[in-house]
């Protein structure tokens, strides 16, 4: 690896594997690669890779994204500031000031410790606080876009420095201007949260209510939930560690359907899987009853069509949460999407659902994307 010198103090790496710096261990390398530390070398940077004719890519703790076996033909901008700063704080709540390359559980787990609530759900999530921004990160019934204020960004095309409140952010489920309409123009350099300093026990979701109901536990504290949702999150979404290969967490997004495509879905699951699995379908439209538009959980699917376990390569379907696929050590881009693909495809034909992917795709054509996941 060949390390220089970009303008004052900025290092610029050429060719840098990119797979030692996500959770999929998956990825070859990127052309450049530079860390900053705030909003200066984050300026520089992008001055060097105009320079060079570069794309830019924003990588926070690459934990939602899968990287082309052939890597990044462009610059990688990696955010490296951490910290956690409390900013307000009233009677009733406090206001945090996260800087993006804080890590995100790192943050939570200071929030459960000073009894500041809002974000305990949200425990044991990998990834970066920025990143956790970029995706409206959600879990057992609690999302970011229910306590984010604001964001700190640096606009790439002109290099000013902005704040964009909630609203100006477009939170929804799994989305926002940095994974959408304005993907790739703001680098997020904090995240501003407004959290209760009073109680507010969130423990509607099905397997946190049966967590404490097992354990008899009747009024639960903050940490009691926070151990809970991680006891939850490691015995079906495996925390990407080295010693247990590699994962981008959920591969899919959970489709919303509307209540004539729901119940074209039940006339198509009664004809294929039989009344048991109808009756699953009925448990969890009766969940979202009066709602409107009805939350699909995607693993649903995926258990109905017996595509637990599925392997291609050294990459298989999780045994026990079928929204991950696993890196089960020397799994390759190649064998993730294709096995993506089987699964869109096997659940399409057998569901008439679309399934969408949520890890973002780094350094893949549109060819390539469109041939690995087309649905015939």
């Amino acid at each position: 690896m060949i390390t220089f010198q970009a303008g004052s103090k900025l290092d610029v790496h050429e060719h840098t594997p990119l797979k030692p710096h996500t959770t999929f261990k998956i990825g070859g390398p990127a052309r450049f690669f530079v860390e900053a530390a705030d909003a200066r070398q984050a300026r520089e940077a992008i001055a060097f890779a105009r320079r060079k004719s570069a794309a830019v890519f924003i990588l926070g703790g690459g934990s939602n994204i899968l990287v082309s076996d052939r890597g990044f033909d462009g610059l990688v901008l990696h955010p490296t500031r951490r910290g956690v700063a409390k900013t307000a704080e009233d009677g009733a709540s406090v206001t945090l000031r996260i800087d993006s390359g804080e890590p995100w559980d790192d943050a939570v787990a200071e929030t459960v410790e000073r009894g500041w609530w809002g974000v305990e759900n949200l425990s044991h999530i990998p990834g970066q606080s920025g990143a956790a921004l970029v995706q409206n990160i959600g879990a057992y019934g609690q999302q970011l876009s229910d306590v984010l204020q604001s964001a700190d960004v640096l606009e790439l095309s002109s290099g000013e420095l902005r704040s964009l409140d909630a609203a100006a952010c477009g939170l929804e489920y799994r989305k926002t201007i940095f994974n959408s309409i304005r993907k790739g123009e703001f680098l997020i350099l904090a995240i501003n949260l407004k959290l209760s300093k009073r109680p507010q026990p969130n423990l509607g979701y099905r397997d946190v209510q049966a967590y404490f109901e097992e354990r008899a536990t009747r009024e639960p504290c903050q940490a009691d939930i926070r151990q809970a949702v991680i006891a939850i999150r490691d015995r079906k979404f495996p925390y990407p560690r080295e010693e247990r290969g590699g994962n981008a967490g959920s591969f899919f997004k959970n489709p919303t359907l509307n209540s004539y495509e729901f119940e074209a879905l039940e006339l198509r699951v009664a004809a294929r899987f039989g009344a048991a699995a109808l009756a699953r379908l009925a448990a969890v439209r009766e969940r979202m009853r009066g709602t409107g538009a009805i939350k699909l959980p995607a693993a649903l699917l995926i258990d109905l069509c017996q595509l637990k376990g599925l392997t291609m390569g050294g990459a298989q379907v999780n045994p026990t949460q079928p929204l991950v696929i696993l890196n089960l050590g020397g799994a390759t881009s190649d064998d993730v999407l294709s096995l993506a693909g089987q699964l869109r495809r096997t659940v399409h034909r057998e569901t008439g659902v679309s399934l969408s992917l949520e890890p973002e795709l780094v350094g893949f054509t549109a060819e390539e994307k469109s041939r690995y996941l087309a649905l015939e």
